[in-house]
């Protein structure tokens, strides 16, 4: 069997460990090393970590940090030391998911029949009746934005094709080990959200490689259980500067003109009357802030 990385980003996780850690446990596909980066939690994340990995079958390797370097690095820190271990593959994995038991063989078998060097499950909302979270994904031209195919969507089989895809977070992703080598690691930049659609736009765009959706590998989505939902403050910072800077970064051309019109408009027009004044003075500094990040300044 081919052995698996997989990588996991821990930050105040303890409330999600104990499904992820049994989940995983329960695998069909056995030969993989769980690597976890505990970006200095401030909870019992470690502690629990710790004790749950002397009830579990598969080997983990903990890399502590000192300091809460974001999923970006985070990532970035077990992908290395994954890479330095000769792992064939990497799986990128939130740990505030539940996997089916046979996820992991699924999504590897689906990606070696069909020939794609990168591949991810369809995901579930945690505690719904099959809503879909992402069946893969893609990008809106004109607003340069992610979508996720399926979104809050009851799944009746839509999605039920092995597919290529343009997009998908990276929830739960399998990688090939040559993948990075070509294309890097993530842009630590971004710190979080927007760095795993910028891994895979260089990924596709300008490296050739081929995402796949594997519908029959399923997963589901404790969504956002430690950043505070998309509604925090957090939150509505680093996806604005991320999304802004993602876009100074890779647009070029028509495209990017095009695009720059749209976020003036949907900034005067638009942005005033659906954030609170606090929100969009927020908004309006993690702007500036893309700003520095693209022209190299932080």
């Amino acid at each position: 069997m081919a052995k698996i990385g997989i990588v996991t980003v821990l930050y105040n996780s303890e409330s999600v460990l104990e499904d992820f850690f049994k989940t995983l446990n329960e695998q069909t596909y056995k030969d993989f090393i769980l690597y976890l980066v505990d970006n200095d939690s401030k909870d019992n994340s470690v502690i629990l970590g710790k004790k749950l990995q002397k009830t579990v079958d598969f080997e983990c390797k903990w890399l502590l940090q000192k300091n809460n370097y974001g999923v970006a690095k985070g990532n970035n820190i077990g992908i290395l030391e994954a890479l330095n271990e000769r792992c064939e593959y990497i799986l990128l994995a939130n740990n505030d998911i539940y996997l089916e038991n046979d996820a992991i063989e699924k999504l590897l078998n689906g990606m070696l029949m069909n020939k794609f060097t990168m591949a991810v499950p369809k995901i579930y909302i945690w505690n719904t009746d099959k809503v879909i979270w992402a069946a893969g994904g893609g990008f809106k031209w004109l607003q340069n934005y992610t979508y996720h195919r399926g979104g809050d969507r009851q799944d009746i089989g839509q999605y039920n094709t092995i597919s290529k895809i343009d997009y998908a977070p990276t929830c739960f992703m399998l990688i090939k080990a040559d993948v990075f080598k070509k294309t890097g690691l993530m842009d630590e930049k971004y710190f979080v959200y927007y760095d795993d659609t910028d891994f895979v736009w260089r990924a596709t765009k300008y490296n050739n490689e081929i995402l796949g959706y594997i519908h029959n590998s399923l997963i589901w989505h404790k969504v956002s259980s430690s950043t505070g939902g998309d509604n925090s403050d957090f939150s509505i910072y680093h996806l604005s500067r991320n999304h802004l800077y993602f876009s100074l970064k890779h647009l070029r051309g028509l495209h990017l003109f095009a695009f720059i019109c749209y976020f003036i408009l949907h900034f005067f027009f638009r942005k005033p009357f659906i954030y609170t004044p606090k929100q969009f003075k927020l908004i309006t500094s993690s702007y500036k802030d893309a700003w520095r990040l693209f022209d190299n300044k932080l």
